[in-house]
């Protein structure tokens, strides 16, 4: 039965009533959602922020730690530098006092030979005096020979200075000599064979000292003078070398130039070909249809061949421009060249397109025609097919086998009217054929109207069967809620329950943030381990309440109706199940930040013992003049070492240091624990410990220093005599050798040592003399920033035999360091201890591109 139009309306009324009251619903929904995740996002604010707070405090805490412990390196480091001039004065002044002692004994003896000579003076006059008598009868024979004596004595004066004079005159002769250059050298060697044949007769005593250092100054301005015309040789030949390059580059870069030019005038000839092709169909033409296609094409093929010779152009150039680049000597005259030949290549190409598109217009303007025409010609075709009784009109018997064969349906009695009354006026038989594409439209317009009635009952039915299976749906929704509801209330209480472990845990992990900086290692270690005790029975609480949970949430979104209705209780449940979840994460943080100082503390405290040590050995042995490298032979000739035998050798060298320090720095660390036992009970009876090994000791008196301001890596203490080697930046690490040591001549303090990045071995200066500090002791902890291998040997870079994974932020021990290779193509690799696990292996610093993985903290 057919509806009137009144219960149309009243269904439709309640449609719309119906969907009002959904709307309102999801309106009164989503408002609450939002209230919901508003205070859900306060609270995560809330807890964001007192985390932050927490870690602003944590990180000031850390940074006082760091500043106080740079302070205490320098002051350490500054004390040993004190201790090590201390003994180097001292040194020297017992080696003043010696050199004063030897001098009062050599007065003393002059003294004495002065008081002799005085007295057989004195007893010559008194002979003198005895014999005056005597003198007075023979004082003419006396006068005489005095006076022969004189004359002797005259002429041996005049002698001497003639010997000094021969003497300066050979000096000269050498002191030019030994500062000559290529051009002067053969004259001035003329000039000391001449010098030497007239005047070394006459230097006396002289003669044989200045015949072999004039053969020394002469063998070594020799040598001078060949190294620097083979210096200049090769100077010449490098000139040449630039010279016959540079010509090269200009012949190379002219020859481009000119390639370049051949192409461009294809190109340019190409161009005007396709604009010569095209110009036909330039302004009004009357060319025919299949003239304007014919010509269009040759145009497009013109153009192409245009655009393909203009590319070629931009290739060549892009591929020899390095060409072009290399000839700098005439980059002015390139420069021009390029900057007149782009305008050309620009000018073809923008000729060929234009060409190409004014082919292309007309192409579609035949187009459109041909296709106008076509189409008209279709319909004429139509009408005449169906036009079965040929006057020229559609009738409406032939209208409806139209709209049968064409349209694939019956056309209604009532559109049929329709269509009569508005395209068959009074007095016509039928449709035109000026309306049939009216018509056209008017039959698919009554096809759809037919589809749309069809549909109209399909939705009905539709409708009336999704409403049966909804009550339905709605009557398991119903039974499923019944079922989960216990579920769910049982979750929020065991949820509820587990808060207090959460508070507990939580105010431990406050107790040990409050006062990490003042416990002990043993505290802080034996506090952060309890903590992550304690925080396992509410973490294994909420694992199994995370997966009853995600069972229930499975079960929910089985039935999508559920989460609707169960989505307040699920959403408070898994929101206040993250927010403890992420409060134990935050303790877990806590414990194991805490655990990692505990290692860093017991870590740097064992460090600050070591370098104590190694500074007291090196002073030790720098002060007898020794290298650090010698100090194991020095205090173990028979290599057999311990810690008693370097402390005789310290207290020797009044470098005293005590007992239970030694053996804190060269106790071996423990691996296992079930093997030390067993050591243990095996050797009860021996009460001996196992020697120091030589590398155990070397790495122990090991010192480094790490870059914290640019400094230039020099070849030798002195920095007036130095010659410069490379430029270390900031975060480089280098391995002391020797030092710190004083550079008198400017009053600092220089380093010898090997840095870690290259091998290169120099002198470096700790802190210049105006305050600006450029090297600080540390450099043995490296910090991991980017994630890579700890392998088992040197040379695996790729990580083959793998120790372990590292990531991001751990800390390294330095136990040693090597380079892959002596070429420029090796890595500096560190083999070093993982800080708070047994983990030993190599790791690269940074690779040949530049990456950095390890920073020297």
């Amino acid at each position: 039965r057919r509806r009137s139009p009144s219960q149309d309306g009243d269904r439709r009324r309640g449609d719309d009533d119906r969907r009002r009251g959904d709307d309102d619903r999801k309106k009164e929904d989503d408002r609450r959602r939002g209230e919901e995740r508003e205070k859900q996002s306060k609270e995560q604010q809330e807890r964001r922020r007192v985390d932050e707070e927490d870690r602003r405090k944590r990180d000031e805490e850390r940074r006082k730690n760091h500043a106080k412990e740079a302070r205490s390196k320098e002051e350490e480091m500054r004390s040993r530098e004190a201790e090590l001039q201390k003994k180097r004065d001292d040194k020297r002044r017992r080696e003043d006092d010696e050199r004063k002692k030897v001098e009062d004994e050599r007065r003393k003896e002059r003294d004495s030979q002065d008081k002799e000579r005085r007295t057989e003076a004195e007893k010559r006059r008194g002979e003198d005096e005895k014999r005056a008598e005597e003198a007075a009868k023979t004082k003419a024979e006396e006068d005489a020979k005095k006076q022969v004596e004189e004359e002797k004595r005259k002429e041996d004066e005049a002698k001497a200075l003639k010997q000094q004079k021969a003497t300066l005159a050979v000096l000269r002769v050498l002191q030019k000599l030994s500062n000559a250059t290529p051009e002067n050298f053969e004259a001035l060697n003329t000039e000391l064979e001449s010098v030497m044949e007239s005047e070394l007769t006459d230097t006396g005593p002289q003669q044989e000292i200045l015949k072999a250092e004039a053969n020394r100054v002469r063998e070594y301005a020799k040598q001078y003078v060949e190294q620097v015309r083979d210096q200049q040789k090769k100077l010449a030949e490098a000139e040449a070398n630039a010279k016959a390059k540079q010509e090269e580059s200009e012949k190379g870069a002219r020859e481009v130039i000119e390639e370049l030019n051949k192409l461009i005038a294809v190109a340019e000839e190409a161009s005007e070909g396709s604009q010569y092709t095209c110009a036909p169909l330039a302004g009004e033409h009357s060319l025919e249809q299949a003239a304007v296609v014919r010509i269009a094409s040759a145009v497009e093929q013109a153009g192409r061949l245009a655009m393909v010779a203009c590319s070629n152009c931009a290739d060549f150039l892009m591929s020899r421009k390095n060409v072009i680049d290399e000839a700098e000597t005439i980059r002015g005259e390139t420069t021009a060249a390029l900057m007149s030949l782009q305008p050309r290549i620009q000018q073809a190409t923008r000729q060929a397109t234009e060409a190409m598109q004014r082919a292309a217009t007309q192409k579609d303007k035949v187009a459109r025609k041909v296709a106008a025409s076509k189409f008209q010609e279709k319909i004429k075709t139509q009408q005449k097919h169906y036009d079965k009784d040929g006057d020229g009109v559609l009738d409406r018997k032939e209208v409806i086998i139209y709209a049968k064969a064409e349209f694939g349906f019956d056309l209604p009695e009532e559109n049929l009217d329709r269509i009569c009354r508005q395209l068959v006026k009074q007095g016509r038989k039928g449709v035109r054929l000026e309306d049939f594409q009216i018509l056209k439209t008017a039959v698919g317009i009554a096809r759809e109207e037919v589809r749309n009635k069809r549909k109209r009952v399909e939705r009905i039915e539709r409708e009336a069967r999704e409403k049966e299976e909804a009550e339905k749906r709605q009557a398991l929704v119903d039974a499923k809620m019944a079922e989960l509801k216990e579920p769910t209330a049982e979750l929020m209480t065991e949820l509820d329950k587990l808060g207090p472990a959460v508070q507990a845990s939580e105010a431990a992990a406050q107790d040990l943030t409050s006062a990490a900086g003042t416990l002990t290692t043993q505290d802080l270690k034996s506090k952060s381990e309890a903590i992550i005790l304690a925080c396992d029975p509410a973490r294994k609480a909420w694992t199994d309440l995370r997966e009853k949970t995600a069972t229930l949430q499975k079960e929910v979104e089985a039935m999508p109706e559920l989460g609707e209705i169960l989505k307040t209780e699920l959403s408070a449940l898994t929101s206040r199940g993250d927010m403890y979840d992420m409060r134990l994460k935050t303790v877990e943080g806590i414990a194991a930040n805490g655990r990692q100082l505990a290692s860093h503390k017991a870590f740097a405290e064992k460090e600050a013992l070591r370098m104590e040590v190694a500074a007291r050995l090196r002073v030790a042995i720098e002060a007898q003049g020794g290298k650090p490298e010698d100090l194991f032979e020095q205090i173990a000739p028979d290599g057999k070492m311990d810690v008693n035998v370097i402390k005789a050798y310290l207290t020797k060298h009044q470098c005293e240091v005590e007992l239970e320090k030694l053996e804190v720095v060269f106790a071996k660390e423990k691996k296992d624990d079930k093997k030390d036992e067993e050591k243990k009970d095996g050797d009860a009876d021996d009460k001996s410990k196992p020697p120091i090994a030589k590398e155990d000791f070397m790495r122990v008196i090991r010192i480094f220093y790490k870059v914290i301001k640019e400094i230039v890596l020099s070849d030798n203490l002195l920095i007036e005599q130095s010659r410069q080697i490379r430029r270390m930046d900031v975060g480089e690490v280098m391995e002391v050798h020797q030092g710190p040591m004083l550079d008198p001549s400017v009053g600092v303090y220089r380093v010898h040592g090997k840095a870690l990045k290259d091998g290169i071995v120099g002198w470096v200066t700790v802190a210049g003399n105006q305050g600006v500090t450029f090297l600080m002791p540390g450099g043995n902890v490296f910090q991991v920033t980017k994630p890579l291998p700890l392998t088992e040997e040197l040379k695996d870079t790729d990580g083959a035999n793998l120790v372990r994974e590292l990531k991001e932020g751990q800390v390294l021990e330095v136990l040693e360091w090597a380079r892959t290779s002596r070429s420029a193509l090796g890595v500096t690799r560190i083999k070093a201890k993982l800080q708070g696990h047994d983990a030993i292996g190599w790791a690269t610093i940074s690779d040949n591109e530049g990456n950095a993985y390890l920073e020297a903290s």
